[in-house]
């Protein structure tokens, strides 16, 4: 190999590299790429999670069930209900918004039985004098398609709340134990400690905080709904032989002492009913 033909291939190689570094250094700093419109199926998990809380809290506040299914139904996954029931467990373990993980709770559990979710009308806030209300956008639109500007429509003095559109009843009522029973036929395993909830009219009601607290101030907070393939108003916890153990259900509502793993070594379920 001569001296030219090296200098050829050198040429050749240093050629290379430069380019691929231009390349990149366009690709990645002068102008990256940007992804527009993406198809909610092929977000990145952060993104899927933030997703379903939007959708949540959106049902949350307008109890339009319909809307909230064909939402998810663009994350393309096989069962959302226990993709909202696993994400709203993650969060009661991180510690974060309570809120944010009954929201989810109260869709996955409407997602299974719709029918086991209450909704009643609430007043509207009212706007300090001076203040405009402010049009709300779809989820969808929020985040996957531009909002043109919205045109200047005509004040009306009055607005009629649809009735699909309410938003979720508070829990502001005491809930009152109607049974608490040993279980010690092995239908439950040893130690595990359920809650049913039921609302005033007898359905189950997913979304209520329940808190045991045993030991030196250890607590654990949980809510329904996060099992709904059993129930909307099912909630469950594993105690340990020897611990006693004090349970709330609600807010509001009295506690309940003196809980431990059953002499027969079974388990223990507890019946609370919304009060009147």
């Amino acid at each position: 190999m001569n001296d030219n033909e090296s200098r050829g291939n050198l040429y050749l190689f240093t050629g290379l590299i430069l380019g691929l570094a231009v390349g990149l250094l366009i690709s990645l700093v002068i102008s990256p790429v940007e992804f527009v419109d993406i198809d909610p199926s092929a977000m990145g998990e952060a993104y899927r999670n933030e997703y379903r809380l939007l959708i949540a809290q959106a049902f949350q506040s307008d109890g339009n069930l319909q809307r909230a299914r064909e939402r998810l139904a663009l994350l393309r996954e096989a069962d959302p209900a226990r993709s909202l029931a696993m994400q709203a467990q993650q969060l009661v373990g991180e510690g974060a918004s309570p809120a944010d993980a009954r929201a989810l709770a109260l869709l996955a559990a409407a997602l299974t039985n719709p029918q086991g979710i209450a909704f009643t009308p609430q007043p509207s806030p009212t706007l300090p004098p001076g203040e405009e209300a402010q049009t709300t956008r779809e989820v969808g639109q929020a985040i996957f398609t531009p909002t043109p500007p919205l045109p200047t429509r005509t004040p009306v003095p009055t607005f009629t709340p649809r009735p699909t559109a309410t938003p979720m009843r508070a829990l502001d009522a005491p809930f009152v134990l109607e049974s608490r029973q040993d279980v010690c036929d092995g239908s439950l395993p040893a130690g595990r400690l359920v809650i049913e909830v039921f609302d005033r009219d007898g359905n189950p009601m997913a979304g209520v905080p329940v808190q045991v607290v045993w030991g030196q101030n250890q607590t654990s907070l949980f809510y329904t709904g996060l099992a709904p393939e059993i129930s909307p108003g099912y909630a469950d916890f594993q105690m340990e032989a020897g611990v006693v153990y004090t349970l709330r259900v609600g807010a509001v509502s009295d506690t309940l002492n003196d809980l431990s793993v059953p002499a027969c070594g079974g388990g223990v379920r507890v019946v609370f009913r919304e009060g009147r």
